[in-house]
């Protein structure tokens, strides 16, 4: 990733998504996730398990300002393996759930997508509103009224991507 810089907290991710470690140590190496963000997940888990392993007792006690990343690692590799293409298609979920949950606040949300679609490797089925892509469908006759199908089809892939992604 080269451009899309974000700092997603947890409570976001969480209502969305059930995130694995896996998905932990991509959103920090990327840096789409809010480092707190792990330190919150450990806590939650802590309280799930009978005999929490050591590594998630010391993330959960860990301060914002400590590393962590080494301890992601741990939890990760103890975890079943996960399909590169999975969590990134997670990733590319939640960053795009992220922008346009924020688009009144980015001065050219369009923009974002734009920066998103090259950094995931330029996805098939986000193309469909990608501003600078062919136009599917007839011109609606002013910028305003394209760029506004844009914006339905991006909440149309959001609206049926959350249905695959709250595991």
């Amino acid at each position: 990733m080269d451009i899309v810089r974000l700092c997603i907290p947890y409570r976001f991710v969480g209502e969305r998504t059930r995130m694995s470690w896996h998905d932990v140590r991509f959103g920090l190496v990327n840096q789409l996730l809010d480092p707190q963000a792990a330190i919150e997940m450990a806590v939650e888990q802590v309280g799930e398990y009978e005999d929490p392993s050591g590594s998630l007792l010391e993330l959960a006690g860990a301060n914002k300002n400590e590393p962590i990343m080494e301890l992601v690692e741990q939890l990760a590799s103890g975890e079943s393996p996960r399909s590169e293409e999975e969590t990134r298609n997670r990733w590319l979920y939640l960053v795009l759930a992220w922008i346009y949950d924020h688009r009144s606040e980015d001065p050219d949300p369009l923009q974002r997508v734009e920066e998103v679609y090259a950094d995931f490797g330029y996805p098939e089925h986000i193309a469909s509103f990608v501003r600078y892509m062919p136009m599917q469908g007839p011109d609606l006759g002013s910028r305003e009224a394209n760029e506004r199908r844009l914006f339905e089809r991006w909440k149309r892939y959001l609206d049926e991507a959350a249905a695959s992604h709250r595991e």
